[in-house]
């Protein structure tokens, strides 16, 4: 009696000290944080100042490394091949689970292969021009591109973006605009590329190319997404200027699917006391990324309805990997 139950004691004491110890005592080593665009764009400079908060909360560094390519899914495929620890989370945009995968092979299932932690920023995007450009409306860009089939150049970021698409959908309501897209793998280079005049638009975000609006560098021509962008106000949007479309994205931090709960609800408790910290939102606005909190929950659904969404938006204009060769 007395073998029986000590075994059954050591049994449950071997239990708990699998179970509660890891979750207590998470995390005891730096924490890889990935995002899947490059070094120096909005979506990295609000990970690198997220990831800074949140050192604080969960007592180890934080180390950012960028993986890039293939539309951010990259990145992403990283996140969701990695081990499920706690020790590597990432940066989930949404335009990588939500559209990338209707039309290229994706090396993850975009709908469950991720937990998330939260939601914490929202991508807007814009066709934008030097500001020695003659083309000072969106008007005046659609009418030179109609008149000369071919000339226009924008750059961007990836063939299957919220970048490319917002192009895309303005040349398919116009009658099917003819214009060369100029793919790059980072954004910086993207904006560089305009900035030099080796193309003439380039379709990003205020993340990206805000500093350049600011300091009188560069004009934004609308906003794709479904609100006006804080640096240009005056600037309306695709739907007011008329045409039956936006695009937009947000900035989620995810992890792999199958991390222990213990270890989630630290992750979530540290990323969220980090948002809320003042400087974190002086942060966001100096580098012009709207803050925009979800919970779990909220990524989740949010990335389910825009799965459907985003599948019919790329049937429409004739995009979606079914119909590649």
């Amino acid at each position: 009696m007395k073998t029986r139950f000590f075994l059954y004691t050591l049994a449950i004491l071997s239990i708990m000290g699998f179970s509660l110890p890891a979750g207590a005592e998470f995390p005891d080593r730096p924490i890889t944080m990935i995002v899947n665009w490059g070094a120096g764009g909005g979506a990295d400079l609000g990970a690198r100042a997220l990831a800074a908060k949140a050192e604080k909360f969960l007592g180890q560094p934080i180390a950012v490394m960028n993986k890039t390519g293939a539309s951010g899914t990259v990145g992403v495929g990283a996140v969701a091949t990695a081990k499920p620890d706690g020790y590597t989370i990432g940066v989930i945009t949404l335009g990588a689970i939500t559209l990338v995968p209707h039309t290229i092979k994706v090396p993850y299932n975009p709908l469950r292969d991720f937990d998330y932690i939260l939601g914490y920023g929202e991508y807007l995007f814009g066709p934008v021009v030097r500001t020695e450009s003659p083309f000072k409306t969106l008007k005046d860009l659609v009418q030179y591109a109609k008149d000369n089939p071919g000339k226009i150049k924008f750059s961007h970021v990836g063939m299957s973006t919220p970048n490319h698409f917002g192009m895309v959908k303005l040349s398919k309501a116009e009658g099917g605009i003819k214009w060369d897209a100029v793919v790059f793998k980072g954004t910086v280079d993207a904006v560089t590329a305009c900035l030099g005049g080796h193309v003439d638009v380039v379709s990003q975000g205020p993340g990206d190319v805000g500093p350049y609006i600011t300091a009188g560098r560069m004009r934004l021509l609308a906003s794709f997404s479904a609100r006006r962008w804080e640096i240009a106000p005056d600037v309306p949007t695709v739907r007011e200027l008329g045409y039956n479309f936006d695009v937009g994205s947000w900035l989620t931090l995810g992890a792999p699917k199958g991390i222990p709960k213990p270890i989630m609800d630290k992750l979530r408790s540290a990323f969220k006391k980090a948002i809320d910290d003042p400087s974190f939102l002086d942060i966001m606005k100096k580098i012009n990324l709207p803050m925009a909190y979800l919970t779990p929950e909220q990524c989740q659904q949010t990335a389910e309805s825009r799965y459907i969404e985003d599948e019919a938006m790329v049937l429409e204009i004739g995009a979606h990997k079914s119909q590649k060769k």
